[in-house]
């Protein structure tokens, strides 16, 4: 089976839609049987990470255009018998059959969360997407259960696929010095940590507040590490840090690759994960496969893929959240617990599992239009 890969995800700044789309396609090329190519509005850089697998990149400067005019003729040209649409949106037009990934519908149920340009790409899309996908493969049940309630039409071609772990997040093996991350990013001290990006959907001005809070009780206390690439809105969090008695705590190294996100995670006394919504939640499952204790919120998704091994506050609670990342950080036998815990839970989620089952989603999908 020839597969045509939408490859957008992977042009930088990668985000989780990126880890999913290098995930997915190195472990379905790496499946007998199947061939993959990936298409791409403008060239990837040559540390996207997917090895060997075939690229075919234009020059095009808008990729939602590009997705429309060119990307199912190139892969028809290629051979391909189906598309994944890796980023949710495929051709209103042609005869390539698609296969869409649904990771959430944030910009549907939440535009306030978003960019215009954002909104402006993807809602009027959505309608067409969800009527011409041969399947839709939502990341987790409380994406599937999302989409079937705003378009109760799609669920008998709705599938639930999680995402995998990217094999070098493990507690140890490779990499930084726990001792040389605290330096480079939290001044040499213990810290708490925060990774992904920084945007109003992802609530970290409540974790900010939990953390001045914290340093109010225990004036010893971890620093706080906000690790991520700036997304927008982000003058409200800008001032939220600005205005904390203990901004001199806060750092924020930016942007986060991989082999500095794995060091991130390994060196933290714990990692903080307050999102108002997800459709996933990679980070979560990064930092338990590292063996960091995790705390984050009750979104319906995380605790889906969190279960028993991590600690859950309300997204909203400032004080509840608090007192969740004390407990682990005063309580050592807890903390020891939510590590055991964190790398068995992980492993139930792996790239190769996930290609078994999308293998199987697009053969379906391919085989209904031969």
């Amino acid at each position: 089976m020839k597969i045509a890969i939408d490859a957008r995800a992977l042009l930088p700044p990668t985000t989780g839609i990126g880890t999913y789309t290098r995930g997915i396609s190195r472990a379905l090329a790496a499946r007998s049987g199947c061939e993959v190519c990936l298409f791409s509005p403008r060239p990837l850089p040559p540390q996207d990470g997917v090895g060997p697998i075939p690229v075919s990149a234009d020059r095009h400067p808008l990729g939602m255009l590009w997705v429309q005019t060119t990307l199912a003729r190139r892969a028809r040209g290629w051979g391909a018998e189906v598309l994944l649409a890796a980023l949710t949106i495929g051709p209103v037009r042609g005869s390539l059959p698609f296969v869409s990934v649904v990771h959430d519908l944030t910009p549907l149920t939440h535009p306030e969360w978003h960019k215009a340009r954002t909104l402006a790409g993807f809602a009027p899309l959505w309608d067409w997407t969800a009527e011409r996908a041969a399947r839709l493969i939502c990341v987790s049940r409380a994406t599937a259960r999302e989409l079937a309630a705003v378009y109760p039409e799609t669920r008998s071609r709705v599938r639930v696929v999680p995402n995998g772990v990217d094999a070098d997040f493990t507690p140890s093996g490779g990499g930084a010095d726990p001792e040389e991350t605290r330096r480079r990013f939290a001044a040499g001290g213990r810290y708490i940590l925060y990774l992904g990006t920084l945007e109003p959907r992802k609530n970290v001005a409540t974790l900010v507040e939990a953390c001045d809070r914290l340093w109010r009780r225990r004036p010893g206390a971890p620093h706080l590490v906000l690790a991520g690439g700036a997304g927008w809105k982000g003058s409200a969090l800008r001032d939220r840090i600005a205005a904390s008695p203990f901004r001199d705590r806060i750092h924020q190294p930016g942007y986060a690759e991989r082999e500095t996100a794995r060091d991130l995670y390994r060196a933290a006394d714990v990692f903080v994960y307050p999102s108002l919504a997800e459709g996933f939640g990679l980070p979560v499952l990064e930092a338990m496969a590292c063996a960091t204790p995790v705390v984050t919120s009750t979104a319906e998704a995380l605790r889906e893929v969190a279960g028993n091994a991590a600690l859950f506050a309300e997204p909203r609670d400032v004080s509840g959240l608090s007192r969740q990342i004390e407990r682990v950080l005063e309580d050592p036998e807890l903390a020891s617990r939510m590590s055991a815990a964190g790398p068995p839970r992980a492993a139930r989620f792996s790239w190769e599992a996930a290609a078994e089952a999308t293998a199987a989603i697009l053969a379906e999908a391919a085989g209904e239009s031969a």
